[in-house]
């Protein structure tokens, strides 16, 4: 075993998650404030060679999976219960968190990938794994500000405190939000007027919320 090659490993893994602490919070702001431009960033990233993309930022899809990591931990921390199972599969997804985790990324995942795949199929662009990825890219980065508020509406709804204003407020902060980013989105990607957008982006999102919760409720009968 190379000792020396073990330690610079971990070297680059304390500076990479290190560096999460600049770039994750940097990263969900320029989303947050200017979504269309976030995405215009990300598809401009494409054309990179995969050393350099997302060097000032994290990648679409790290940001998600770290902002999941996050809500599943802020949900443990106030005591919200893992699904109930009753059988052998259901037992062995949910006694473990990296396996709870990546369950949560694959349903959330869910909605990225319709939304894209729609838009490419509404230009009349072949779906293969190049043309997916842009808008792929893109949609996650806008789903993780939408994600974020969700999980967080619901922590707050568990919250006395808190209870049901304060997560129905947020939920419809991060509903209108989320659909203000797509119609930017549809209306640059699809060349629609803001009107024929908004109801592109509504169809769209409608679309992928069915089938994210799809996902999610056969999930749940099968546990």
């Amino acid at each position: 075993m190379d000792f020396i090659g073990i330690i610079r490993s971990l070297e680059e893994l304390l500076y990479e998650v290190m560096g999460w602490l600049i770039f994750y919070p940097r990263t969900l702001w320029r989303i947050l404030v200017r979504p269309d431009a976030a995405t215009r960033y990300s598809e401009d990233e494409q054309d990179d060679s995969p050393a350099d993309r997302y060097a000032d930022s994290l990648s679409p899809p790290l940001l998600l999976m770290i902002t999941l990591v996050l809500t599943h931990v802020l949900g443990v921390s106030i005591g919200m219960e893992a699904p109930r199972a009753g059988g052998e599969l259901g037992l062995a997804l949910v006694k473990s968190p990296q396996n709870l985790l990546m369950m949560r990324a694959m349903i959330f995942a869910i909605i990225p990938l319709v939304i894209a795949g729609l838009s490419l199929n509404k230009r009349g662009i072949a779906i293969d794994r190049q043309t997916l990825r842009m808008p792929f890219y893109s949609q996650c980065f806008l789903l993780t500000p939408f994600a974020l508020m969700l999980q967080g509406a619901l922590l707050l709804y568990r919250l006395p405190d808190f209870g049901l204003p304060a997560s129905a407020a947020l939920s419809v902060a991060a509903i209108g939000w989320f659909l203000w980013a797509q119609t930017q989105w549809v209306a640059r990607r699809l060349h629609q007027p803001i009107g024929g957008a908004f109801g592109w982006a509504l169809v769209f999102t409608l679309l992928a919320l069915l089938a994210g919760s799809g996902a999610a409720t056969l999930i749940a009968l099968a546990l």
